[in-house]
C-alpha cells in the first residue's frame, strides 16, 4: 500500500515540478530580488492556471526577502489596458508575474511598467526525465517524448490516486480517437489552421484532403493504408514550410513533432544519431496520430555522391537509418512525415519512393493575391487602408518576409497606442524602394519581351502573360524584377525537339537586348535562376543524360549542382554544350530580327502598363506579321 500511495503522489507532482522548473529558469535572476513586474509568453494557454499555482509556490518558499512583500501573479489577457488602473493595480503588489500568449496582450503602458519580457517554451524531454529522477521514478526516453506532445494540463489531470507513471501514460496514448477528432474541430482564436493560410497552392489542396482523411480513419471509415505517408516539401528559404506543417497539423488535430538531422547528429556519434532517429519515430507511432516534421531534409544526404568522400560510409548509414524509419516492415501506422528543404535536387531518390515520402510539392514565393491575404492574416485583420499598394511593392517577397513586415507594422501601432495598424505605419517600416528609371524600365521590357516573342513563335498556345516592375526593395536581387510566364506540361514522350525550344526561349531576353541595344545585362546570368544558368543546364543534360548528342553515355551527375559537376569533369562536354548554346542562340535572334518591329511596339507598351496578356502579344505580332506581307507584295509591284 505505502509503494502504491508514493508511485500515486509520484504521477500527480510530475507535471508541477516539470513546470517549476521552467518557470525557475525564467525568473531566476528575479528571486532574490523585492520589487520586480516580469512577463512570461507561455507556449499555450491551456497551462496557465499550472503556471500561475508553480509561480505562486516559488515566490512564497525559499527566496523570499521579506514574508509580508505582496506576489502577484496575473494573466495579461485579463488586466485593464489602461495606464491608471494599471498603476492603482500594481501600487501594493512588491512582485508581480504576468502571463501572456500573444503580443498582443501586452499594452504599450503595460510594456513601460514590466521589468522583463521572457519565454519559456515548450517542455522538453529532458525535462520530464530530470522531474521524474527527482521524484525517485522511473521513465525511458520514449514515455518522456510522448508526454511532450501533451498539454501539461492534460499530464496533471491524468494523474489519479494509484495510477503511477507508466500506468499514466498508457492511459494518455489510449484516449479516444473521437476526443482527438472533437479536438480538431475548435481552434483557439489566432491559431494557425491550413483553411486560413494563403500562398501554398498544391500544398494547401493537399493538406486538406489529409485532414479530411485523417478524421475519416479516427472514426474508423477507412484503413491507414488509405492515407498518405507524407511529403516533400521543396520551396525557398521563408516560403512557410515549418509554418505550413504547424497549421497542417491544427487543421488535422493531431501531435505535431519536429526534429531535423542537426538535432539527432547533436547527440553524438553515428550510433547515438541512429538512435535519437529511432527514439523520434519511436515517440511518434506512441503519440498516434502524429505529423512528424523533419525539417532541412537535405541535410541527410545524398548515397549518389562519389565514394571517395571521406564522409561516405558515415552518410549511407545515416540515409539507410532514415529509410527503415520511414518503411519499417510492421509500418507506421498513424505517422505522417514532412520533410521540408530548399533543394529537391539533394535529396537521396530512395526517400522519394511510395510508403515513403510520396511527393514532391513546390511552394513558390506567393503571387499578389497571396501576398495581399498573408498580409492581411498577420496584421490580425486589425488594418486601415489599402492592401494593393504592399501587394505590388512585395514583388518576389516570402511569406516571412511578409510576417515580418506585418510583425514591425504592429510594433509601431502598439507604441502609439493604437489597437489598427494603419497605412503610414507599414510604410515607416517597409525597406527602400528603388525606383527604375524609364530606360531601365524599357531595357527591362525588351528582354521580357523577347521571350514572348520567341516563346509565341515556337509554342503559340503556351504564352500566358508578360510582367515587369517599376520599382523594387533595394535589398532584392533584379531576378524578381521580371517574368513572362507560360503554361505547357513536358509533354509525355519530349524529343530533342522539345529542348532545343526551351534553350531558345531562355536565350530569347539576351538575344532581345542585343538586337536593340547591342549589349545586355549582367541579369541573365549571375544565379542558379537566371536565363543563361538554365539554358546551359538542358544543353547539358540533352548531350549527358538524354542522348540527344554524338555519344550514348548517359549521366546524371552528383551534388547540388550535377550538370555543372559533369561540365566541369569534361572538356569535350562543355564544348559540346557551348556549341548548343550557339546554335539556339541564333535561333533565337533570327526570330528576334524578324519581329522586331512587333518587340519595340510591345515593349514600349510594356515598360507603361508592366503587364501584357498573352492577347496582346498576339494580336500584335499579327499586326506586324500582316504589315510585313503587304510591304513585300508592295515591292514586288
Amino acid at each position: 500500500m505505502t509503494y502504491r500511495m508514493t508511485r500515486a503522489k509520484q504521477a500527480h507532482n510530475l507535471a508541477t515540478l516539470v513546470a517549476t522548473m521552467l518557470i525557475r529558469r525564467s525568473i531566476r535572476p528575479f528571486l532574490p530580488a523585492s520589487n520586480f513586474i516580469v512577463a512570461i509568453e507561455i507556449p499555450d494557454r491551456i497551462d496557465i492556471d499550472l503556471y500561475e499555482m508553480v509561480t505562486r509556490q516559488l515566490l512564497k518558499r525559499d527566496h523570499i526577502l521579506d514574508i509580508d512583500d505582496s506576489v502577484t501573479v496575473h494573466d495579461a489577457a485579463e488586466l485593464t489596458q489602461s495606464a491608471g488602473p494599471l498603476i492603482s493595480k500594481f501600487r501594493d503588489a512588491r512582485r508581480v508575474v504576468i502571463f501572456y500568449t500573444n503580443d498582443e496582450e501586452i499594452s504599450p503602458d503595460l510594456n513601460v511598467m514590466i521589468d522583463l519580457r521572457t519565454c519559456i517554451g515548450s517542455p522538453r524531454a529532458v525535462h520530464f526525465m530530470a522531474a521524474a529522477r527527482t521524484l525517485g521514478a522511473s521513465m525511458n526516453e520514449e514515455e518522456a517524448a510522448y508526454l511532450v506532445t501533451r498539454p501539461l494540463r492534460d499530464v496533471r489531470l491524468a494523474a489519479r490516486p494509484g495510477r503511477p507513471i507508466g500506468r499514466l501514460v498508457q492511459h494518455l496514448q489510449s484516449l479516444s480517437r473521437r476526443d482527438v477528432e472533437a479536438a480538431a474541430k475548435v481552434h483557439p482564436p489566432g491559431s494557425l489552421v491550413l483553411e486560413c493560410m494563403e500562398g501554398y497552392g498544391p500544398a494547401k489542396n493537399w493538406g486538406l484532403q489529409l485532414a479530411e482523411d485523417i478524421k475519416r480513419w479516427t472514426r474508423g471509415e477507412i484503413e491507414w493504408r488509405d492515407v498518405d505517408r507524407g511529403i516533400l516539401l521543396n520551396g525557398p528559404p521563408g516560403s512557410g514550410k515549418t509554418t505550413y506543417a504547424r497549421a497542417l497539423a491544427n487543421s488535422c488535430g493531431i501531435n505535431l513533432i519536429t526534429e531535423s538531422a542537426a538535432a539527432w547528429q547533436a547527440k553524438g556519434h553515428l550510433g547515438d544519431m541512429l538512435k535519437a532517429m529511432r527514439r523520434a519515430f519511436g515517440a511518434a507511432r506512441a503519440a498516434q496520430p502524429t505529423l512528424l516534421l523533419l525539417d532541412e531534409f537535405d541535410s541527410f544526404g545524398h548515397r549518389g555522391v562519389t565514394a571517395d568522400d571521406r564522409n561516405y560510409d558515415y552518410k549511407v548509414q545515416v540515409v539507410n537509418g532514415l529509410l527503415e524509419c520511414l518503411d519499417p516492415s510492421d509500418g507506421r501506422e498513424g505517422v505522417v512525415v514532412i520533410a521540408t528543404t530548399n533543394n529537391a535536387a539533394a535529396i537521396d531518390p530512395a526517400f522519394l519512393r511510395p510508403g515513403r515520402l510520396e511527393r514532391v510539392i513546390d511552394i513558390p514565393l506567393p503571387d499578389p493575391e497571396a501576398r495581399k491575404a498573408i498580409l492581411e492574416f498577420h496584421l490580425r485583420h486589425r488594418y486601415i487602408g489599402d492592401f494593393d499598394h504592399f501587394r505590388d511593392c512585395t514583388e518576389g517577397w516570402s511569406g516571412a518576409d511578409l510576417e515580418k513586415l506585418a510583425r514591425d507594422a504592429r510594433r509601431l501601432a502598439r507604441h502609439a497606442a493604437r489597437t489598427e495598424v494603419t497605412e503610414s505605419d507599414v510604410i515607416a517600416v517597409m525597406p527602400a524602394v528603388v525606383t527604375l528609371t524609364e530606360e531601365e524600365r524599357f531595357r527591362l521590357a525588351v528582354h521580357e519581351v523577347g521571350h514572348a516573342i520567341v516563346g509565341y513563335s515556337l509554342r503559340p498556345d503556351s504564352l500566358v502573360k508578360v510582367t515587369i516592375t517599376g520599382r523594387r526593395p533595394r535589398t532584392k536581387s533584379w531576378q524578381a524584377i521580371g517574368a513572362t510566364q507560360f503554361d505547357e506540361a513536358l509533354p509525355f514522350m519530349p524529343t530533342a525537339r522539345h529542348f532545343q525550344d526551351i534553350i531558345a526561349i531562355f536565350l530569347a531576353g539576351m538575344a532581345a537586348e542585343r538586337a536593340v541595344f547591342g549589349d545586355h545585362f549582367a541579369g541573365s546570368g549571375g544565379a542558379s535562376s537566371a536565363d543563361l544558368v538554365l539554358a546551359t543546364d538542358f544543353a547539358t543534360m540533352m548531350e549527358r543524360t538524354f542522348a540527344f548528342g554524338d555519344g550514348l553515355l548517359a549521366d546524371m551527375g552528383t551534388g547540388n549542382r550535377p550538370m555543372e559537376s559533369l561540365r566541369l569533369a569534361d572538356p569535350v562536354l562543355r564544348d559540346a554544350v557551348r556549341r548548343r548554346l550557339d546554335v539556339e542562340y541564333k535561333r533565337a535572334a533570327a526570330i528576334i530580327e524578324e519581329g522586331k518591329s512587333a518587340l519595340l511596339r510591345l515593349a514600349t507598351r510594356l515598360s507603361q502598363s508592366l503587364e501584357l496578356s498573352a492577347e496582346e502579344v498576339r494580336e500584335t505580332f499579327a499586326q506586324t506579321r500582316c504589315a510585313r506581307q503587304a510591304r513585300k507584295r508592295k515591292s514586288r509591284t
